[in-house]
Parts: structure tokens; sequence; C-alpha cells
């Protein structure tokens, strides 16, 4: 009870500062609880471990106003993921300004911190979040431009262009992962930190009948600063591909990136390039069953200088599970994968109950 008490008492102050006149607002909330237990071995050791969190979601409107927030808790410590005012200048261009999600590949944006949303439990490597020792801001506080353009009686053009501070790549005590983690500008304490600018675009074709499909472009510049003695900063350039389709009963969503990176320390300039995606199917076996599958790969990534800093990234993933829709808004979710890490392999089983009300 009190993890939700503390979300909704966030989620209350966030709406409540931004619109002086809720009343007339235009308001709908979300609520997404999960608790999942996991059994992880790798070469030395087998553990198990339980935990729940939960995950608001609120949007408002006013007049041509728009107001987003996403308040999320694990074990006990809130979170702001997502902190946004918006402003609609027509029914298809908007401008937003705050704590967004940054336009990176396909899930990044496509699903919140609450698991219910998404067929399986875990995320890709590729689009892990900061804290969970991602590779790339998966978060950005600046400013975001977004508009569609019907191209044709077929389809439409949705371009969304985003500027705003990258993260800082340190160690934490409080991070329970090793080395250096990316950790982005805190909306409370802004001054913490190093951070330097981020840059992303993104392009994406959707058919007029279902809107649901989408091919796309996205690319980013981003510089990070660190926070270690052998490293001053770190530039990146990421451009990539991503896809979502859907069949009768088979979905298949996919990104690909490619990233050309200059890790810069006193005396020299270390260049490389990698590129990395992966491909998840989702397959509906009877009406509240549905089969899925994921897998990673990464490539050039044993030379490349950024990757030698984050210890937390999985090169190769592979992901197989089921899930069951017990009810409209209630899902149970079986999962076990695979994945290398620092030379060794590592299997983890999770079971998962994730929902969404009202």
């Amino acid at each position: 009870m009190n993890i939700f008490l503390t979300g909704m008492r966030y989620l209350l102050l966030l709406v409540t500062a931004s619109f002086s006149i809720t009343a007339q607002a235009a308001l709908d909330l979300l609520i997404f609880p999960e608790a999942r237990t996991q059994r992880i071995k790798n070469n030395t050791s087998n553990t198990t471990d339980t935990n729940a969190s939960i995950d608001f979601f609120g949007t408002a409107h006013y007049g041509q106003f728009r107001f987003l927030a996403e308040v999320s808790i694990f074990e006990d410590n809130p979170e702001i993921e997502r902190l946004q005012i918006g402003y609609e200048f027509t029914p298809s261009s908007s401008a937003w300004l705050g704590r967004m999600h940054n336009l990176l590949g396909y899930w990044n944006t496509q699903y919140n911190h609450g698991t219910y949303l998404q067929t399986s439990i875990s995320r890709p490597q590729i689009a892990e979040f900061e804290h969970n020792g991602g590779l790339f801001p998966s978060h950005t506080t600046g400013l975001l431009f977004e508009t569609s353009q019907e191209i044709t009686q077929e389809g439409s053009i949705d371009f969304s262009f985003v500027a705003g501070s990258s993260p800082e790549l340190r160690a934490d005590n409080e991070v329970q992962l090793d080395g250096l983690v990316l950790h982005t500008r805190e909306l409370f304490n802004p001054g913490k930190g190093n951070h330097k600018l981020n840059l992303a675009a993104r392009m994406i074709y959707s058919p007029q009948t279902m809107r649901n499909n989408q091919l796309g472009v996205f690319a980013s510049q981003i510089e990070i600063a660190v926070t270690d003695p052998n490293v001053n900063s770190i530039n990146l350039t990421v451009a990539g591909l991503l896809a979502y389709w859907e069949f009768q009963s088979l979905n298949i969503y996919s990104s690909l990136f490619y990233i050309r990176d200059r890790v810069e320390s006193n005396n020299t300039k270390n260049t490389g390039s990698f590129s990395s995606g992966y491909v998840q199917l989702d397959y509906l076996i009877e009406e509240n069953w549905t089969l899925f599958g994921r897998l990673e790969d990464t490539f050039n990534a044993t030379a490349d200088p950024y990757l030698a800093l984050m210890q937390n990234f999985s090169p190769t993933t592979q992901v197989a599970g089921i899930r069951w829709d017990v009810t409209h808004n209630q899902a149970l979710k079986l999962e076990a994968s695979e994945k290398e890490l620092a030379g060794e392999t590592i299997t983890t089983l999770i079971l998962n109950w994730s929902a969404v009300f009202p």
C-alpha cells in the first residue's frame, strides 16, 4: 500500500502543479502494477529474486495545452520518468518541454516503464534503460517537436525532433551494477553532474489502413561527459532503421542501430564503430495465448572503445516465452533468456504478473 500511495502523491502533485484549474481539464490516469520472480544462473552462482513495482501514467489537456507525467516506483524508490508540458499548434503538430523518452529505435518510445503493454517481460539490450546499464540515453530533458503529414490517401509521415541534455557516464554506489553507468539530468537537482547535448530525429511512415504498422529511420548525435580519470568525454553518432508490422496472427518488430564513437582521454582519441539490433516475433496461438521470441546480436563489438567501457551491455541475447492474458487488463508471462556478459553465459527465468487499471 505504501508504494501505491507514494506514487499517487507524486503524480497528483505533478498534475496540480502544471494545471492550477484541473477541475476544468480533461484528465486520464493509468496504473501499471507488476510483480515478478526471477532465477539467474551464471558460471559461478544461482540466485532467486522477487520484487514488485508500480508505474503511474497520467495525461491532461486544457484547451491547446497538454500535460504528461509518468512516475515509476521500484522498492519504494519513486522516479519521475517523464514530465512534459506541451502546446498543440494544430491537430497534427505539437511541441513539448520537459523530461521525455529519447527518439532511438522502436521500443524506447512505444513502451513505458510498466511491462503490461509489451508482450515480453524484458527489453532488448540495445533499448535498455540507463539505470539498468543501457548504452544510450533513453531519456532526455529538453524540447520535443512532433508533426504528422498525410502524403497520399494510402499513408502518412510522422516526424519528430528532440534537443535536450545527454546523460553523464559515472559510477554510482546506489546502482547495483558494475563499472560506469549513464545518469540522466535530475529534474529537481538539474545542476548535478555534467550534461552535454543530445540531438535526435525520427521519421516514420504509417499506412492509412493500419496505423499501428510503421517503417522508420532515426539518427542522433550525443555528447557524453565522463567522471573517470582515464576518460574525458565520449561522442556518439547513431543511425538506424525501425519496423513494426502486423499480420493475421503474427507481429514482427525490429530495430537496427549503427554507431560511430569517439572516446577521448588526456592524450588520445580512440574511434570505433559497431552495429547492433534485434528482431522479435509475437505469435497468437489462441485468443489469449501468445508465444514470443527475440534474437539480439552485435557486430564488430570486440575492439570498440565505447563498448569496452559499458560492462553491463550484452552483445548477444536470445529470449523466448509465453504470455497469457488472464483478463482484458491482466497478464501472466513466463520468459527464458540466455546472454553473454563479460565472458560469462547468463541464463534467466522470469515469471511475471502485470496489469493496467482502470
